[in-house]
């Protein structure tokens, strides 16, 4: 295979991959997650000097074991959540991963948002902790979805694909742009960061859009699997 031919078959499989609507909402998704995430683990150390006079070093320590903690114990329940929605749901396995996706991270959302309201440090770690464990859940469906939905031979470049744009669109620019607005609203860290909090709703749009094109897609496939079932076999004379 010539050079040319190799470039045209790459191209082929980044077409298959891009226009994949489940595929471009799952990465659309995770990049708005990864932006959020990424901000907080930036400024938030900063946050809770500037709103609770927590000595940074401290607060940077502290966010940073909540982090490692949430993300261990998440990482591992949300693969286990998503093997019993695939059993209790008897869904395909995309539409159960966006869905369980969707249901973790709407209940994730409210909890980021009013850890950067609430006026106790506690409070805060409390509702951080629970918030980060719920979205750090959705690592397992959001991989597995990314790779399933794919055909077998793209997966790798699906992955490659997926992990660029999440990180173009997420956490690259999302230290500077949050902080861009401290310095127009630092004297509001709270209302800075319960923006950066509130991305996590682009997110689930997402992944609900893609949800969406999932059930469609498994439904089709579906009716066209009963359809075949009907056809009468052909006898030769």
């Amino acid at each position: 295979m010539g050079c040319k031919d190799m470039l045209a078959h790459a191209w082929g499989l980044v077409w298959v991959i891009v226009s994949n609507g489940v595929w471009l909402c799952t990465t659309l998704g995770y990049a708005a997650y990864t932006f959020s995430v990424g901000a907080m683990a930036v400024w938030a150390p900063s946050y809770l000097q500037r709103r609770f006079g927590v000595a940074l070093q401290d607060a940077d320590l502290m966010f940073g074991l909540v982090a490692v903690i949430t993300g261990l114990l998440g990482t591992i329940g949300g693969g286990l959540l998503l093997d019993i929605a695939v059993r209790v749901l008897n869904k395909e396995l995309n539409e159960a991963s966006l869905l369980l996706t969707v249901v973790l991270m709407t209940l994730a959302w409210p909890c980021c948002w009013m850890a950067f309201r609430v006026e106790s440090y506690h409070s805060f770690l409390a509702l951080i902790a629970l918030g980060q464990l719920l979205a750090f859940g959705t690592t397992t469906p959001v991989n597995g979805v990314l790779l399933w939905s794919v055909p077998s031979s793209a997966r790798t470049l699906s992955m490659a694909l997926a992990v660029l744009g999440m990180h173009i669109l997420g956490d690259v620019p999302s230290p500077v742009i949050v902080g861009a607005m401290f310095e127009v609203w630092g004297d509001r860290p709270e209302v800075v960061m319960q923006g950066v909090a509130s991305i996590i709703g682009v997110g689930i749009f997402f992944w609900g859009w893609g949800y969406v094109i999932a059930r469609r897609h498994n439904a089709e496939k579906a009716r066209h699997s009963v359809t075949d079932a009907h056809v009468p076999l052909l006898h030769s004379v």
